[in-house]
């Protein structure tokens, strides 16, 4: 396994823990730190990754857009699944705005 397929899997248990309420974080100045380790590990996973290719990019960046909205919609479905996955993905959401913020700023066109 390489490091971006770890950091990748870091991101994912990470947005998942955020998303369960009864997982008691230390806050920061009263802002989570779940955020916070889920920018900086998109930011690192960014930096790491192979994303030379014009198209790897564009996919992060219609990732870091479509993503979000995605999860927004997920509150329609009743019960209280719909509303955990939509944390869930929101949460992921975070860590591939933090990737595309960095492949924008690290990686040479």
């Amino acid at each position: 396994m390489n490091s971006e397929r770890i950091l990748l899997a870091l991101l994912l248990v990470v947005a998942v823990l955020a998303a369960i309420p009864q997982i008691d974080i230390p806050m920061i100045a009263g802002k989570s730190t779940l955020g916070l380790i889920l920018v900086v590990l998109g930011l690192i996973g960014g930096a790491l990754g192979n994303y030379g290719n014009a198209t790897d990019r564009i996919v992060v960046y219609v990732a870091a857009i479509a993503v979000p909205e995605f999860a927004g919609s997920l509150d329609a479905i009743p019960t209280v699944v719909g509303p955990w996955v939509h944390q869930v993905l929101a949460h992921v959401a975070t860590g591939i705005q933090g990737m595309a913020v960095s492949i924008f700023v690290v990686v040479p066109r």
